[in-house]
């Protein structure tokens, strides 16, 4: 505990002077502020080995993070070959889930990413929005297993037999995201016609069963905090990107 102690007020001779209370008081009140600042605007470092070499990162979710240290540091990581829920808000629902009950298990994925310990390997393409996509097997197997993530492909190939195992199990034992129901699909992602893709407007679709993608083409305009809901009964939140964060958060998303 930072807390000032008694000093005594003389010295015995070979010893420097005591420091007074008052000048002690404030020594350890400014070390403590120090202290507690640096703590505050601290990330949790998980350590990851990206191809090879351990390097300390910093998961903003489930299946995301950026690379805090080394010769990558300050690029941006999206994971492949599984899907965490979103965490910017409880923004799915299916079954008898209340949102806000996903949201924790989302937070939940991006916890059980920062205390492990994972390797990841990347040729270092990148994805539209900049990020370096990393295939780390370790964490999808884990987190497939305790219901914190679900199999995904992004094509109509359907996901590997092991994950696709370990979903079942998880299924099974209702752990997870799979407490309160399974849905057919799950929806990860959507898109208002107005965001400039045209015809080729669609929602990302994933199968509970075996991990494959359908692209659920539409032309309808969404706003932010409505509610889309696919006819298998997966539902998610839509937020435009840049209303996700900072000053300018969707009121839905305020909590």
């Amino acid at each position: 505990m930072c807390r000032p102690e008694s000093t005594p007020q003389s010295s015995s001779p070979g010893y420097p002077a005591p420091i007074s209370s008052r000048s002690l008081f404030f020594t350890l009140l400014v070390g403590c502020s120090l202290l507690i600042a640096s703590v505050a605007h601290a990330k949790p470092a998980a350590r990851v080995f990206l191809n090879g070499r351990p390097t300390p990162v910093y998961f903003n979710d489930g299946d995301s993070f950026a690379v805090l240290e080394g010769p990558l540091k300050g690029t941006k990581a999206r994971l492949s070959g599984f899907n965490t829920l979103e965490s910017f808000g409880p923004a799915h629902k299916w079954g008898t889930w209340d949102p806000h009950e996903l949201y924790v298990v989302a937070k939940q994925a991006a916890l059980n990413a920062r205390q492990g310990e994972w390797h990841c390997e990347s040729d270092l393409n990148k994805d539209g929005y900049g990020r370096i996509l990393w295939h780390c097997e370790d964490l999808i197997q884990d987190d497939i297993r305790k219901g914190l993530a679900h199999a995904m492909t992004v094509t109509a190939d359907p996901a590997s037999p092991k994950q696709l195992e370990l979903q079942a199990l998880a299924q099974k034992e209702k752990l997870g995201m799979w407490a309160k129901g399974i849905p057919p699909f799950v929806l990860t992602s959507l898109h208002s016609a107005d965001e400039g893709a045209g015809a080729d407007t669609y929602n990302r679709l994933i199968s509970t069963v075996d991990g494959h993608t359908e692209k659920w083409k539409h032309q309808d305009l969404y706003k932010d905090c409505e509610w889309i809901c696919h006819p298998s009964g997966a539902c998610m939140l839509y937020v435009g990107f840049q209303r996700r964060y900072g000053p300018s958060q969707a009121e839905c998303l305020k909590h």
